[in-house]
């Protein structure tokens, strides 16, 4: 029988990269098995050889096939349009297999992981932004790793494993280089640090609702909407006695300082209960409609627009180009225009500070970075992810909140219009997240927890991701131009 020779079978190859795809599918939430992600890439590194082309192939069939299981939850959206998006981020796989490969074996291990590094920085900025199946969030569950996020933020946590791949890989290829025996110094490294006391402050304790009132977008009337909220705060709330009450993103759907009734319907309550109201709407200013944040403090009202809006969902990227705007309109049905904000908007209750990124807010460190630098204190994540469905969705855009708590020191609250609605410790530990026989999403409650206001000062918190940054150019440049 003629034996197969692994390099030159293309179609037995693209099957190995649908294993890879599949294995990293399973490592991300909300499935459970994070430690795949510590060998998830070898099966597609162990096809790539000295053809470059085909290096470049292989990585965008698997990178495809990843974004588009992972990304299932878009199709109830935006149909099959969605695969362009995985098509788009699967680039990124395919410029990383064609990259590593060129250099030479010995120096394969940071200086992928370096690449990775980089490519993911792209691709959480570039044409707006999307880091949302950042490497990283896979250890969402592992609180060993994760907190080498205090230090290198979650793009750091994808360096160590891709370099944790390229290291096993070495090892399966029987090449004994010196960077295994760095690697391994590296890892005891950072858990090392990870051990180092931090600067710990309490600044007082809460307690917080958090509403999850369980309806679709456009489901109820704007009275219906009014009727909700009233009977959360009247009846549901206010026998807990909160400090602040939380209706996430969605809640009221249309611009609630229209309803001049109702906002001193809110106030009064607010006033005579000695609790803060903060409510997920839409505002509207200079003929131009925002998605807002409002909190009402007895006769004080303050605003948060949120600033990164959802591309072809709030915004048309590309608008200027009226064939993009009419291909989007024929698709779609209709045209989305909203405003952006321009203010880290950070609310005050009691001396306590705290901000309340909106919808996909979350999954960008700079957001948390940019509001933490105004004081914030905690942070109250609103949103909506009705439109996933009973999906992987919801799920994905939740343990983000771990990265961004760890990032800051600060706690993470989440209401979510459907679910999920959690609380996210400092240290990336998850204290409580809403739940109705074992599901977590498309049901009616309250969550009510008193809320230590503990703030941690974390390496990252004051530099950002630029030291790691550094460290990953000037590796890049010792390894690229080391003989």
């Amino acid at each position: 029988m003629r034996k197969i020779r692994l390099k030159n079978n293309f179609f037995l190859n693209s099957g190995i990269c649908i294993l890879s795809s599949i294995l990293m599918f399973f490592s991300f939430p909300p499935f459970k098995f994070w430690y795949f992600s510590f060998f998830c890439l070898i099966p597609l590194f162990l096809i790539c050889g000295k053809n470059n082309f085909l290096n470049f192939i292989y990585g965008l069939i698997s990178g495809f096939i990843f974004y588009s299981l992972s990304l299932y939850w878009l199709k109830n959206v935006s149909g099959f349009i969605y695969l362009l998006l995985a098509l788009y981020l699967s680039i990124y796989w395919a410029i990383f297999t064609f990259l590593i490969f060129l250099f030479k074996k010995e120096k394969i291990i940071f200086l992928g992981a370096s690449i990775w590094f980089f490519l993911e920085l792209i691709m959480a900025n570039l044409l707006t932004g999307f880091p949302w199946l950042v490497f990283g969030l896979t250890q969402y569950k592992n609180l060993y790793i994760s907190q080498v996020a205090k230090f290198t933020g979650i793009f750091g946590i994808s360096f160590i494993l891709v370099a944790s791949n390229l290291f096993i890989y070495s090892i399966i290829k029987r090449e004994f280089l010196s960077q295994q025996l760095f690697f391994i110094f590296f890892i005891i490294f950072c858990f090392l640090i990870t051990k180092l006391p931090q600067k710990k402050e309490i600044k007082g304790r809460l307690k917080i609702s958090l509403v999850q009132p369980n309806f679709a977008i456009y489901e109820n009337t704007l009275e219906e909407c009014k009727e909700k909220i009233i009977f959360y705060i009247e009846k549901k709330v206010r026998h807990d006695k909160p400090n602040i009450i939380i209706f996430p993103e969605g809640s009221f759907q249309g611009d609630i300082f229209e309803e001049k009734g109702f906002i001193n319907k809110l106030k009064d309550l607010s006033r005579k209960n000695n609790f803060g109201i903060l409510i997920g709407t839409f505002t509207k200013k200079d003929d131009y409609f925002y998605n807002s944040s409002v909190f009402i403090n007895s006769e004080r009202i303050e605003v948060y627009n949120k600033i990164h809006l959802v591309p072809y969902g709030e915004f048309i990227l590309g608008e200027k180009f009226n064939f993009v705007k009419n291909i989007f309109l024929k698709i779609a049905g209709y045209y989305p225009k909203l405003k952006r904000g321009n203010e880290f908007k950070v609310f005050t209750f009691r001396e306590i500070k705290f901000s309340t990124p909106i919808c996909y807010e979350n999954i960008f460190p700079e957001i948390s970075e940019n509001f933490l630098k105004n004081g914030s204190d905690f942070f109250i994540v609103i949103t909506n992810d009705s439109w996933f469905g009973n999906s992987s969705g919801p799920y994905q855009h939740f343990y983000h909140n771990v990265f961004r708590a760890i990032e800051t020191g600060r706690y993470f609250l989440q209401a979510g219009l459907t679910g999920m609605t959690g609380i996210i410790g400092p240290e990336g530990k998850i204290e409580k997240i809403l739940e109705k026989n074992n599901n977590y999403l498309f049901f009616e409650d309250v969550l009510t927890w008193s809320l230590p206001v503990v703030i941690y000062e974390t390496f990252y918190s004051k530099y950002g991701i630029y030291p790691f940054l550094l460290f990953c150019l000037i590796l890049t440049g010792l390894l690229i131009c080391r003989n």
